[in-house]
């Protein structure tokens, strides 16, 4: 999608959306669910310059393990 404010109308979009539809492949009329992501971002030049200064980066790692999988941080 393109035009003027076109990212500001479509930001609220992104999430998880479910669609709920009778399936014409059923042949008992169930209804189907699928689920799509949607990511809503804008479109940049190419010609942007990024610099990212290392000592701003804050990286975390989980790893589960116990029992039900419990999540511990390092």
């Amino acid at each position: 999608m393109s035009g003027r404010y076109a990212y500001g109308y479509l930001a609220a979009e992104k999430g998880t959306h479910r669609l709920v539809r009778i399936s014409p492949f059923n042949a008992n009329d169930k209804r189907q669910t699928s689920f799509a992501g949607v990511e809503v971002m804008p479109m940049l030049d190419q010609d942007v310059d990024l610099e990212l200064d290392p000592k701003d980066l804050d990286i975390t790692t989980t790893r589960s393990g116990g029992k039900g999988g419990k999540t511990s941080t390092k």
